[in-house]
């Protein structure tokens, strides 16, 4: 598959060339929060992900009618089909994500999916045509090796059972092809539509996994709904929304490298709401963590990316 910009004339207009990554930041902080709210919650990750998916579905599925009925902003259908490929990764990576968890360790399996960028970096060369440069994979390798002591930090260890640890492999990829042809999909689709497309048919994924495993979807107190209902508004909501709306402005190595930096964001909100511990770790860990982030966007590859995506975007 080669360049998807190729042979499209670039659109007009466009957000400021800072907002996308300014976006990128206030998502990575609150989709943090969001990782504190699970925590926080009493039922298990894939209850709160069936909620919370089906949570989003319907807020961005009134949005989207609203939009239609009074503004007129109707999609062509024809255009849905973008949103499907996404929506199956998603559907497919999830599920794995918390079976691995339930067969090995969380530390595990979010230690495995800390490798996201890097798998990233090497899907979009065939997919989009973007070639990282060796610094900014250099950078890319330090933040994820930061953002892994971060996580190691805060884990009571590794355990390493073989069949959960592949699936934590399979939803690893999963997850690189979901931001790879979610960045896709959002050439062609506004954020609320693509959103709304890709969470109803990730939801499904979800639906069928719990049906076919026999988990249920509670008991959820309304203490539990109303935990859901916040990531939904802000963590899944306002957070995914400006990662989603980013995604048309930032070429696809950019927002994996930049959601590094949302397990130091977590560690430190959940020592100052839940008075967990800090260690040296998360120290050493969170600074190499920020140090990567911000050396792989700064450095002369990251800076060549963003150019070369602002004029395939036409945004200048």
């Amino acid at each position: 598959m080669t360049d998807l910009h190729a042979g499209r004339a670039p659109p007009r207009g466009g957000p400021r060339p800072d907002l996308p990554l300014a976006a990128i930041a206030v998502s990575v902080a609150l989709m943090s929060t969001g990782l504190i709210a699970v925590q926080s919650s009493d039922l298990t990750g894939i209850q709160f992900s069936f909620w919370r998916m089906w949570g989003a579905v319907g807020v961005l599925g009134l949005l989207a009618a609203v939009r239609a009925i009074w503004f007129g902003i109707r999609p062509p259908l024809s255009s849905l089909r973008w949103a499907v490929w996404p929506g199956l990764f998603l559907g497919f990576a999830q599920p794995l994500f918390f079976t691995a968890m339930k067969l090995t360790s969380v530390a595990d399996v979010v230690l495995l999916n800390s490798l996201v960028p890097l798998l990233v970096s090497l899907i979009a060369i065939p997919i989009l045509g973007e070639r990282p440069g060796a610094r900014f994979r250099l950078w890319t390798v330090l933040a994820v090796f930061g953002a892994a002591m971060v996580v190691y930090g805060g884990s009571t260890g590794i355990e390493g059972n073989p069949a959960g640890m592949g699936l934590a492999l399979v939803s690893l990829i999963g997850w690189s092809f979901y931001l790879v042809f979610l960045k896709i999909a959002r050439m062609h689709l506004d954020t609320i539509v693509l959103l709304w497309s890709v969470f109803a048919t990730g939801s499904v994924g979800v639906t069928v996994y719990m049906a076919a495993t026999g988990w249920g979807i509670g008991p959820a107190t309304s203490r539990d709904l109303l935990i859901v209902a916040y990531t939904v508004i802000l963590p899944g909501g306002v957070g995914v929304f400006l990662l989603t709306w980013s995604f048309r402005w930032l070429p696809a190595n950019i927002p994996p490298l930049a959601l590094r930096a949302e397990p130091v964001m977590a560690a430190a909100l959940a020592w100052w709401l839940l008075s967990e511990p800090i260690t040296l770790m998360h120290f050493i860990g969170g600074g190499i963590a920020l140090v990567g982030v911000a050396g792989g966007i700064l450095s002369p590859s990251g800076q060549r990316l963003m150019a070369d995506e602002r004029i395939k975007t036409g945004l200048s």
